[in-house]
């Protein structure tokens, strides 16, 4: 079900590598208003005439759980992202394509792709209504201020935006020179918010859920893109929305933390490979866990546990110790605070 326009809207924003179906279906279990799959590269899907890649397919896969959910399609040839574009609409799985000109990755720009539009407006602009006049969903964009501080491109597209009749913008306040460090600009973002019609989302920088509320209230866009914050609070939108109602974010203990690790231990083994999906946990244990009592020694045990069952056994085992012990609580001192860019930087927001 789409939420409602008038409404301020937090979504999660799309991370690759990690915005997969199961950890986009505990984050709506959270209350996200939305999400965007991992980039779709329209190069190979544009061009794809057999079967594609069980890899590629994974990008694909949404689950019914699941919300509002963009198809993130990143390319830099007009005629492919058309062509994808037509393609994911055939699906019927998706509420609406969502063009990628933010990915700061080396690999990404050197292929003329994401934030390397942001150089060639001209080309942006032409692959922007190529998917417009291609696709029977909504469209939406995605980008950076612009590359460096000498090229901010970003106010002239979102315009072209407006113009072509995009459904909305999701703008991060950095260049792509800046990638991921330093400031987020909250006056550029606000300067765009205020000169056009069209829904503007902020998105850079939130590490927690009044974060997100003082990001919105400052930029004055029409919500929020939470990303990195999001690995290590699925629940930053449940506690977003308390915050918003006067409430008071209630504490996520050790149970909760453990019941989300076997969810989505559980639902990644519906789309990947059980080892796959095994493994990757440890990435999650290790942003979940710590200020756990016995938490260090536990992602040690698990990177020696491949099977879903093993995991299932070591994490309920290592919880009924924590309730026998009756110290289900995180521990501030347990955890000292990772710098989020350390911590995903092989996982860049795209």
């Amino acid at each position: 079900m789409r939420p409602r326009a008038d409404a301020p809207q937090f979504v999660l924003a799309p991370m690759d590598g990690m915005t997969r179906a199961s950890f986009r279906t505990v984050c709506f279990g959270y209350g996200a208003d939305g999400a965007t799959t991992e980039m779709i590269q329209s190069l190979a899907y544009g061009r794809a005439k057999r079967r594609l890649s069980a890899t590629f397919l994974e990008t694909l896969v949404r689950f019914p759980e699941e919300g509002d959910l963009a198809a993130q399609l990143i390319g830099g040839n007009p005629a492919m992202m058309a062509a994808s574009a037509r393609k994911l609409c055939d699906l019927g799985r998706f509420d609406a394509i969502e063009i990628n000109m933010g990915c700061p990755a080396r690999k990404v720009v050197g292929s003329g792709n994401g934030a390397a539009l942001l150089r060639e407006p001209e080309r942006a602009v032409e692959i922007m209504r190529a998917v417009r006049d291609s696709s029977r969903l909504p469209v939406r964009l995605k980008l950076r201020l612009g590359w460096d501080e000498g090229s901010i491109t970003a106010p002239e597209l979102v315009r072209a935006a407006e113009e072509m009749g995009f459904e909305r913008v999701t703008v991060h306040g950095r260049t792509r020179v800046q990638r991921y460090a330093g400031s987020v600009d909250i006056d550029a973002i606000r300067a765009i918010a205020e000169s056009v019609q069209i829904p503007i989302y902020a998105n850079g920088g939130v590490t927690c859920a009044r974060d997100a509320l003082t990001f919105l209230e400052q930029t004055r866009s029409g919500g929020v893109s939470v990303g990195r914050a999001a690995l290590k609070q699925p629940w930053i939108f449940e506690d977003i929305k308390l915050l918003r109602a006067g409430e008071t974010p209630r504490e996520h203990d050790a149970v909760e933390r453990v019941d989300v690790l076997l969810r989505l231990a559980r639902l990644s083994c519906l789309h990947r490979p059980e080892r796959v999906a095994v493994c990757e946990m440890r990435k999650f244990a290790a942003w979940l866990l710590p200020g756990l009592t016995g938490a260090a020694d536990t992602m040690a045990r698990l990177n020696h546990v491949f099977a879903l069952e093993d995991f299932n056994q070591l994490m309920e085992g290592y919880l009924d110790g924590l309730l026998r012990a009756g110290d289900t609580r995180v521990h501030p001192e347990l955890n000292p605070r990772t710098d989020l860019d350390t911590l995903t930087k092989p996982l860049p927001e795209t």
